[in-house]
């Protein structure tokens, strides 16, 4: 299911708190043209996967901490995310505040850090994706 497209990126509190575990999209890269994800996906399990559509260079310094630091995507690339339960937040507050601008999973494993695949997040930091989200299957 197609969720979302524009340009990828996160909260600066992402990487501050290591968690890394919500994104965001806009459409043109501007501030609050963020795009708005659907309420009826909330809270069910599945994973985020995003297509590369378009690339450019990051402005992203990196998170040194990791040693990780952005790189180039190529057109059709597709990285899986992550699994577990998605969630939708607002991004930022006051004037910036975007209500439902944020997406992101809560991994079923418990751990508290780097909830969504670090790596593919630099790698598809500032690039156009289309973003799905695919349900987990149930057991019958």
């Amino acid at each position: 299911m197609l969720i979302g497209h524009g340009r990828l990126n996160w909260q600066r509190k992402e990487r501050i708190t290591d968690r890394y575990g919500a994104i965001h999209l806009s459409e043109t890269g501007a501030e609050n043209d963020h795009v708005t994800f659907p309420k009826l996906i909330n809270g069910q399990r599945g994973s985020l996967i995003a297509i590369v559509r378009e690339t450019r260079q990051s402005s992203h310094c990196g998170d040194t901490s990791r040693g990780l630091f952005p790189t180039v995507s190529q057109v059709g690339e597709k990285h899986i995310l992550g699994s577990g339960t998605l969630f939708i937040e607002s991004l930022g507050s006051g004037t910036d505040f975007n209500e439902n601008a944020c997406v992101g999973l809560k991994p079923d494993d418990g751990r508290e850090h780097a909830w969504l695949d670090v790596q593919s997040l630099y790698k598809l930091h500032e690039q156009t994706v289309d973003l799905y989200f695919e349900p987990a299957h149930q057991a019958c």
